[in-house]
């Protein structure tokens, strides 16, 4: 999507606070976390019509939950922190921090997840291969499916999105 406008506006000290403190905890830009803010607001509303239909087999749910990420080699792990979440996969923000600890090099890279549902109590844990992998200037953003998940655990996730 072209970004061709340039909105400013005031807002209230607490406002800004926590939109600074949602951008940091997402690893976006404040411009970025707006923006999201923004967009999903509008399609909640069903009043965005600048974006098209949805490709995916599963809408995804902006959400921002730390989560484990083990890699087959033994001891290979590090943390990320969940920004989308479907059905059929996810959207993960590596810190640069553990790049060398988490190999995640294109498409194909199988990893387990493990992460909390908000208000869940039990773990969740989730194998995916990665679809999709981005490097930015302080993270590594990786879009990848679910290819294997016992029967809780994904009757829990679909439980909290649908």
């Amino acid at each position: 999507m072209k970004k061709d406008s340039l909105i400013c506006f005031r807002t209230t000290r607490k406002l800004h606070e926590s939109l600074t403190q949602l951008a940091r905890e997402d690893q976006r830009s404040m411009s970025s976390t707006i923006e999201m803010v923004l967009v999903n607001y509008l399609k909640e509303r069903k009043s965005f019509k600048g974006i098209e239909q949805e490709k995916r087999r599963y809408p995804r749910k902006a959400i921002s939950l730390p989560a484990v990420i083990n890699m087959p080699e033994p001891g290979r792990m590090g943390v990320g922190s969940i920004a989308e979440i479907s059905l059929g996969g996810v959207n993960i923000i590596i810190p640069k921090d553990f790049r060398h600890q988490i190999r995640i090099d294109g498409q194909k890279s199988r990893f387990e997840i493990v992460f909390n549902l908000p208000e869940g109590n039990l773990p969740v844990c989730l194998t995916c291969e990665s679809q999709r992998v981005v490097d930015a200037e302080d993270s590594v953003q990786v879009g990848a499916s679910f290819v294997d998940a016992d029967f809780r655990c994904y009757k829990t996730l679909q439980t909290y999105l649908i």
